[in-house]
């Protein structure tokens, strides 16, 4: 799919998902009513708690990254907050590849080796929020079709766990099946595609043994429980009558898997929609859900924008530089 058509249907999809998030205008009195509760003291401890998980996003990069080279956490920092800012205001995640390539850049590592380690956050990052799903799936009441669905995400995430551990290993077997899997892949990506999973594997082994890889999974239990800190205050600062642990975790898995699909930049129209929909599990209604979904990631962007620009100015990059960082060819797993 062209890069044109990539980022017309991401903003298509955000559109769509605004207008399911958003209450009909009969509704907004009502919305407005829920503003004038939202205690704004806590947006301090939001941005500061966002900006938390930013460092601790660094920290299991750090890890990740100790086969190639010990990074300091300043340049971890830098790059990450860079990237971050790219991705909200650039089309298809941009910041992933930007962040990586400047880091490259900065401490002088191969960006091919960085950015294997960014596949390898995506893939931990996913299979902790499919292991929140299982605790959601147990913890709140929900539909028996979401709670099937959410079983087969579970039952994925138990299988992937001991292929992730048998591909670290090179086991002949994980080895046969990756290759049986990049035959269905298209002929006109199977090279970039074939390139990037072999990077990935190579990633994997160069993490160490399985007590590294254990290490770097307690890291993303942490980061995602951190985010889900997020999401907790901003139960307190809008009053939701929310349960705290099963509201938090079912807010971190739905929004996950709304913002995962193609979007406009920031996640706009998306982190809405999976806002609204996980609050309506607890009998949230979208008029008291809207100020929640909006105050959140207003905080959220606001906090990664000031950041972005902060280190913008400290590293002298300019937008240009962006755009060239951006131009060069992302790897398959970074595609929208």
């Amino acid at each position: 799919m062209k890069r044109g058509t990539r980022i017309a249907l991401g903003i298509a999809i955000s559109a769509i998902a605004l207008c399911f998030a958003v209450p009909p205008q009969s509704e907004w009195p009502r919305v407005w009513e829920a503003f004038a509760r939202v205690q704004y003291v806590y947006v301090i401890p939001l941005a500061a708690l966002t900006t938390f998980t930013m460092f601790i996003r660094c920290q299991r990069w750090q890890l990740l990254l100790r086969p190639i080279g010990h990074v300091p956490m300043l340049p971890l920092f830098s790059a990450t907050c860079v990237g971050f800012f790219c991705n909200m205001v650039l089309p298809l995640r941009a910041g992933e590849v930007v962040r990586a390539v400047l880091l490259g850049r900065r401490t002088g590592m191969p960006v091919q080796g960085v950015l294997g380690s960014v596949l390898l956050e995506r893939l931990l990052d996913m299979l902790t929020i499919l292991g929140f799903l299982a605790a959601v799936v147990v913890m709140v009441p929900v539909s028996d079709t979401i709670r099937r669905g959410g079983t087969v995400f579970v039952v994925f995430a138990m299988a992937a766990v001991p292929l992730v551990v048998a591909l670290q290993r090179r086991h002949p077997l994980a080895m046969r099946l990756v290759e049986r899997l990049l035959t269905l892949v298209p002929e006109r990506l199977h090279d970039r595609t074939w390139h990037a999973v072999h990077g990935f594997i190579d990633g994997l082994q160069s993490i160490g043994g399985t007590g590294a890889l254990l290490r770097i999974g307690l890291y993303s239990v942490y980061l995602w429980t951190a985010i889900a800190g997020v999401f907790t205050l901003g139960f307190v600062a809008c009053g939701l009558p929310v349960p705290l642990v099963s509201g938090s975790l079912a807010l971190v898995t739905v929004v996950a898997g709304a913002v995962s699909a193609p979007s406009a930049p920031g996640f706009i129209g998306t982190f809405q929609f999976g806002c609204v929909t996980a609050l309506a599990l607890f009998g949230i209604s979208d008029a008291d859900a809207t100020p929640f979904a909006i105050v959140v990631w207003a905080v959220q962007w606001l906090t990664q924008i000031v950041l972005g620009v902060v280190f913008l100015l400290r590293e002298n990059i300019s937008f240009r530089d962006i755009h060239a960082t951006e131009e060069r060819s992302v790897p398959a797993g970074f595609q929208s």
